[in-house]
C-alpha cells in the first residue's frame, strides 16, 4: 500500500507539473521556477499534514490505515 502522505504529495505535484510544463515548455526557466515553487508548496501541505487529508478524501480505498500511536 501507498502511503497517505506519498499519495497527495503525487496527486498534488504531478498535475501541478504537468501545467507547467504545458504551459512553459519552450521558455525552460520559467518551467524550472515553477517547478521550484510547486514542490516548495507541495512540501509545505506534506509538513502541515494536509497533503494525508488530500490523499484521504480522494482516494480513501487505495490507502493504508494510519498506524495508531503505542
Amino acid at each position: 500500500m501507498i502511503s497517505a502522505k506519498l499519495a497527495g504529495a503525487l496527486i498534488l505535484a504531478l498535475p501541478a507539473l504537468a501545467i507547467a510544463w504545458a504551459a512553459f515548455r519552450r521558455r525552460l526557466p520559467l518551467f524550472w521556477f515553477a517547478a521550484a515553487l510547486i514542490l516548495v508548496a507541495t512540501g509545505y501541505l506534506v509538513a502541515t499534514g494536509a497533503a494525508d487529508d488530500i490523499a484521504r478524501s480522494l482516494v480513501p480505498g487505495l490507502l493504508a490505515p494510519a498506524a495508531a500511536p503505542a
